[in-house]
């Protein structure tokens, strides 16, 4: 769904720049270009694998064509089969349940910290408009699992039930994969003290649109597609697959300032 929504919007934004290209601005003139020597950006960016993440980027203008950036990054990937069971209805001694994922371990938190480039294909216009170029960028990754926690109705082998809230153990994983024993997700707040590092590199190609080459305040949209390895597979399911590669197609909304 998300794959398609990103290409019926960059159709959009392909046929916008196009017309605006031919039309411009009639008789308005042409604005004294401005200097800048740097740049600091924020990025609200959503991806297929994940839910958002967002990231902060310092940038050096180089030239017309060129501007290079240190990337910071903290968002969440997810696994291909994360789906939330939220249609079950099962309550216990007055406790209703709640949306959790199936048959799931871990969450993944990650941090990106990288060094890119912008270039553009022609030299920034003098009068507004659109600047279009490409950005890629590579670094480390830093991924945090996070155990993920699950309210549970467990048997003591004399159909006696206690509800517990507990991580993925070998204890309870018949319980983690028995629909008629969860009582949903902990929520978001347990599971913080168990986490585990898991160290990785990541890559992002993308095409950059910059309004207002010349303006202070930096609005620009960028798409593309970014990667992230890590040295094993990444154990975010029970039954399911890991993977230790995660691919995404990426759109990131960017603001900031020049100086």
């Amino acid at each position: 769904m998300m794959q398609r929504l990103l290409i019926i919007i960059i159709s959009l934004l392909f046929i916008g720049i196009q017309g605006f290209s031919q039309t411009g601005f009639e008789g308005e003139e042409e604005l004294k270009g401005i200097v800048y020597n740097k740049e600091l950006t924020f990025d609200f960016r959503f991806h297929t694998h994940g839910f958002f993440s967002l990231a902060a980027n310092k940038a050096k203008i180089r030239t017309y064509y060129r501007t290079t950036f240190y990337h910071l990054e903290i968002g969440t990937l997810k696994h291909a089969r994360e789906s939330k069971n939220n249609d079950l209805g099962i309550s216990y001694q007055g406790y209703q349940s709640n949306d959790y994922v199936f048959g799931k371990k871990n969450s993944l938190w990650v941090v990106r910290g990288g060094y890119g480039e912008k270039r553009y294909f022609s030299e920034k216009q003098e009068r507004k408009g659109v600047a279009v170029g490409i950005s890629y960028l590579g670094g480390v990754t830093l991924g945090l699992l996070k155990p993920y926690h699950l309210n549970l109705r467990i048997n003591d082998g004399d159909n006696n039930f206690t509800l517990v809230r507990t991580s993925y153990n070998e204890e309870v994983h018949d319980d983690f994969l028995d629909v008629y024993n969860i009582l949903g997700s902990s929520g978001f707040r347990y599971g913080w003290g168990g986490i585990r590092p898991i160290p990785g590199v990541h890559a992002k190609l993308g095409v950059h649109l910059d309004w207002g080459a010349y303006d202070e305040f930096v609005k620009a949209l960028e798409f593309g597609f970014m990667v992230d390895g890590f040295y094993k597979k990444v154990p975010i399911m029970i039954s399911e697959d890991n993977k230790f590669l995660f691919v995404n197609v990426y759109l990131a909304l960017q603001f900031g300032k020049r100086r």
